[in-house]
């Protein structure tokens, strides 16, 4: 009775004690079930990977919009992706998915290429779409700093260039993606929710 009671206490100790907090997935791997639930047209499942800060924009519209908005989104990016470029600033806890797909329209008897351009940002320990823009037009690609992560194994380290003894370290500045100046119509950028100007400015 003895032995069966301490066994009994080992056993309530093991589940008692405490686990390590599973990894965060990869942006890729989050961003494939955000681009499944808007194919699907699946507004609560698209939700999940989202930041608070666009859920809070999508409570404030209409079911018309909120319904426009899916369709939109579903209809302008490809059924299935490739992943052509990954680059996560730690520091920042930003990450960005430069992304391929085949898409329905035809240009010159042949599928379109389209590509994605995915802004992550990291919330709660979990990687959330904060971005999604998917056109014709492939987005320029920056090469991750040596040493960061998303960089391809085995590549060979950039030199750094010299510094004086004792000088800070500097941090790589984060390459923007080029933009239309002047009177030109703001583009089209389908995010994970998106306002009513938004969706104005992708009709």
């Amino acid at each position: 009775m003895k032995y069966a009671t301490l066994r009994s206490l080992a056993a309530a100790a093991l589940l008692l004690a405490p686990c390590a907090a599973p990894a965060a997935e990869e942006p890729e791997a989050v961003y494939a079930k955000f681009h499944r639930a808007v194919a699907a047209r699946n507004l609560q499942e698209m939700l999940r990977y989202g930041p608070r800060e666009r859920r809070d924009e999508l409570a404030s519209m209409s079911a018309a919009e909120k319904d426009a908005i899916l369709k939109m989104a579903s209809s302008m990016m490809p059924r299935a992706f490739t992943v052509r470029s990954k680059v996560v600033n730690p520091g920042a806890r930003t990450a960005r998915l430069v992304l391929s797909g085949v898409g329905e329209n035809l240009i010159g008897g042949r599928p379109e290429t389209l590509y994605g351009d995915i802004a992550m940002v990291m919330e709660g320990g979990e990687w959330k779409v904060n971005e999604s823009s998917w056109s014709n037009e492939q987005p320029v690609i920056a090469a991750p700093a040596a040493g960061a992560a998303g960089s391809r194994a085995g590549a060979a380290p950039a030199k750094a260039a010299a510094k004086p003894p004792g000088a800070p370290a500097t941090r790589p500045a984060a390459v923007t993606p080029p933009r239309t100046l002047g009177v030109a119509r703001p583009p089209c950028v389908y995010k994970a929710v998106m306002t009513a100007e938004d969706v104005e400015n992708c009709k």
